[in-house]
């Protein structure tokens, strides 16, 4: 849906609830105007409101009996804590809903708060460009404005009680609502210290990618902890089954296959295995590169013994971008089935790891050269008796395929030193 949109279904939806509880108060008091903050020129609704109070104007059509309210318009914002205290009390009292009362108050909220953002009245071009300065700004009045949201709806306000059944059960399975939102404490702190610590590196030619990406680590592993002190084991481990990088990471993989909860239950497990002994770098060389494939086979290995050959392949697709690039190649020759496309990516991986160690060391003299050129031939030879010389052809012209074609003419023998 277009942002535009969204405001304008948002500012609708507060002026259809303040009209709503206006009518609920004229026709229960018997009157057209009867609420002391709607009545138009009223002195009590003036002072507290302030010069732009909201105001309503009411018609009543021949032949219709008093009390029967057909429009109002809403003009003004609350103005002070007591307004919004007052808005909160009058929706209760009319019986609108918890998640309705909310939307109204983070609406008129946001128009509380709007004057004191850190961009307001900036222009457009400064608007994209934050530094640790707006940053910090930002975060206190985001806490100011949780506090008072906090102070407004009370019980209302916990992060418990803005979940639906489905959102709450997906994220936090059976847990319960103050260690609901004891975790919503924890991430909102870290939350903050991140938005922090990325505003201070920001522009920091000093800070290479290696190191923010030690500090973030280094944060999470004390989130985890904060959380683990508040969990039991079992607690924590369902809690991050649904919640953590690798839980994101395979619900993602598995966007394109049907799974029960017991095999995402053994696929976690595995994925999270091969995360922790493949973290990510910022740098990666050949050998860590090459590590990482291998680990990845073995690891789809193990998915394919829970997922069977069908499955399997459609996950691939998903999970593994490289195996993927061949699946895209493959499928242009129908003859080539899924198992064969499969050992393809097979026989990539392993030559790249031979080249990788057979390469080590910079630059080859003719033995190594000749012996590097047998080893992509064998594997050439390979290729071909899988898919055919049609199909190896293509692939050894394209992506990582290339690496079948690139070392066939390697000098046969090194060329003399300058």
């Amino acid at each position: 849906m277009k942002p535009l949109l969204l405001v304008l279904l948002a500012a609708s939806l507060v002026a259809n609830v303040v009209l709503g509880l206006r009518a609920r108060h004229s026709i229960a008091n018997g009157s057209e105007s009867a609420d002391p903050l709607v009545t138009p020129g009223s002195r009590d609704t003036q002072s507290a409101i302030g010069a732009n109070a909201p105001a309503t104007t009411s018609r009543r059509p021949a032949g219709k009996t008093p009390g029967a309210t057909v429009g109002a318009v809403w003009t003004g914002v609350a103005k002070t804590e007591q307004d919004l205290h007052r808005v909160v009390a009058d929706l209760r009292a009319a019986g609108y809903p918890p998640e309705i009362i909310r939307a109204v108050i983070n609406e008129l909220l946001k128009q509380h708060f709007a004057g004191r953002e850190p961009n307001a009245g900036q222009p457009f071009w400064k608007r994209n460009t934050p530094n640790a300065e707006t940053i910090a700004a930002q975060t206190a009045l985001s806490n100011e404005r949780r506090t008072l949201f906090e102070s407004l709806l009370g019980p209302d306000a916990r992060p418990s009680a803005m979940l639906d059944a489905d959102a709450r059960e997906r994220r936090y399975g059976s847990l319960s609502n103050d260690k609901i939102d004891a975790i919503a404490r924890i991430e909102q702190d870290y939350n903050e210290m991140s938005t922090e610590a990325w505003a201070k590196r920001r522009g920091n030619a000093l800070t290479n990618m290696e190191t923010t990406m030690q500090t973030q680590q280094l944060m999470e592993e004390e989130k985890r902890a904060d959380l683990a002190a508040l969990l039991s084991p079992e607690e924590m481990a369902q809690y991050e089954m649904r919640t953590s990088n690798t839980a994101r990471t395979l619900m993602n993989n598995l966007r394109n296959v049907d799974i029960s909860e017991a095999e995402y239950a053994r696929l976690y497990q595995t994925q999270k295995a091969f995360d922790a002994a493949n973290p990510m770098r910022a740098t990666m060389d050949a050998a860590a590169f090459a590590q990482r494939q291998e680990s990845q086979l073995t690891m789809n290995a193990e998915v394919r013994s829970v997922l069977g050959d069908a499955r399997f392949y459609a996950y691939l697709e998903g999970a593994d971008r490289n195996y993927a690039s061949v699946a895209q190649v493959m499928a242009k020759y129908p003859t080539v089935t899924p198992a064969a496309t499969y050992q393809v990516y097979q026989l990539q991986v392993e030559l790249q790891n031979s080249v990788t160690s057979m390469a080590r060391g910079g630059r080859m003299n003719a033995d190594q050269a000749a012996a590097l050129r047998t080893t992509v031939e064998s594997y050439n030879t390979r290729l071909e008796g899988l898919i055919g010389t049609d199909a190896a052809n293509a692939y050894r012209n394209q992506g990582m395929g290339r690496i079948f074609s690139t070392f066939r003419n390697i000098p046969t023998s090194a060329p003399p030193a300058k």
